[in-house]
Parts: structure tokens; sequence; C-alpha cells
């Protein structure tokens, strides 16, 4: 289950100031993504997470969204990034928020408008052509994957929270 929506674009570019962080991916998400083909090193973008001071208008964006106890990770994927077709976790934070996984919810805000080569998919639907405030809100065991075959970065606001 998942929707669309847009919010207001009440932002402008510090995002793009971060500093971004490669986290690897391991485990069983790894070996998978290694026996269906994928031979890249890396198989995500760049992230800048809650542990990082956060603009205050993140909080307003998941107002927006009717998410409580949000907590916000800005993603960047560069040139041939890829983040193949996963179902989110929420380990952490069901433990941090003590929450059982099936409240959670995960959005992607898209901070910019859509530029070629830019993709995300959710649900076995390909989402292009969007515009800078338009969002994707889904429940958990929703499949969904993204990448960037463009030659420009791709920026989005990931926000995972309760839904109300």
């Amino acid at each position: 289950m998942y929707h669309k929506g847009f919010v207001p674009k009440i932002w402008d570019d510090e995002y793009k100031k971060f500093d971004y962080v490669r986290q690897p991916i391991t485990g069983e998400e790894a070996d998978t993504w290694r026996s269906q083909g994928y031979t890249h090193e890396t198989t995500t973008g760049k992230m800048y997470d809650s542990r990082n001071p956060m603009p205050d208008w993140v909080n307003t964006i998941a107002n927006l969204m009717n998410l409580r106890n949000p907590g916000f990770v800005f993603y960047r994927m560069d040139t041939l990034d890829i983040m193949p077709t996963h179902v989110d976790h929420f380990n952490t934070y069901c433990r941090v928020f003590n929450k059982d996984r099936k409240e959670v919810r995960r959005a992607i805000v898209f901070l910019e408008d859509w530029k070629p080569g830019h993709y995300f998919q959710i649900d076995n639907v390909g989402v292009v052509n969007y515009k800078a405030g338009e969002y994707v809100l889904w429940a958990p065991d929703v499949p969904h994957a993204a990448s960037n075959i463009g030659v420009e970065p791709r920026y989005t606001l990931q926000i995972t929270g309760t839904y109300y």
C-alpha cells in the first residue's frame, strides 16, 4: 500500500552542501543482490542522517504528511548509484521508538524537479517526471528501488515515522 502526495517547497538548496556519507549494505540483502547480478562495489547513494543537525523545515514536512516521531535522511544518488528492489526492515526505528513494524511508514520527498536518468520505483510502478515537493508514502513490505543513470545528482529526503 502506498500513495502519492505533494508538499509545498519550503526549502532552499542547503541540502546540496551537507556532508553526505556512503554507508555499506551488507549481509543478506547484499548477498541477494549479488545473486541477482548486481556487481557494483556499493549499491546505495550517500546519506546525511539524523545524527547530524537537521534544518527546521523537515519537521514541518513530516507534520504535513501526518508522520509522528519522524526520523530524517537526506539522500544523494550520483551517476550510476543504484538501490535495487528491497523492502525496508525498520529495525532501528522500531527499537528506538518502541513501535511495531506495522505502524511505521516511510516517505520519499523529491527535493528537485525530475531530471533525465532519475528513477524511483514503488510496488513495481516507475515514478518519473515528478516536481519538487511530490512525495511517495508507503507501508512496510512494499518493495521499492531507486537509481540514477543521469548526469546530475538525485536528491531526496527520506522520512520514517508513524502515520496518524
